[in-house]
């Protein structure tokens, strides 16, 4: 190299490029004894409270409604799932 010059970079990986994954949303249903029951997965609120409004809700059992983001093969987001509302 001659002086004055700069150096050269190592060339940077390629990153996948910032964007939004969107969200998915379901029910859990944890009763006072026995396992906990998952709803399927919706991908707005509106459709997780539309599917509750024909369930038979059970004396002593509580609903959450559990939010996880969509993920892509591209990147990993790496969250688990996360309760925004309790009933």
């Amino acid at each position: 190299m001659r002086p004055g010059t700069p150096e050269a970079r190592p060339a940077d990986p390629q990153e996948p490029k910032p964007h939004n994954h969107g969200r998915m949303y379901r029910c859990k249903m944890v009763p006072f004894k026995g396992a906990t029951e998952y709803g399927e997965w919706f991908a707005t609120e509106l459709e997780v409270q539309t599917a509750m409004r024909s369930l038979v809700r059970k004396l002593g059992t509580r609903y959450y409604c559990e939010t996880r983001k969509t993920t892509c093969p591209e990147c990993e987001a790496g969250e688990g799932e996360k309760v925004i509302s309790v009933l």
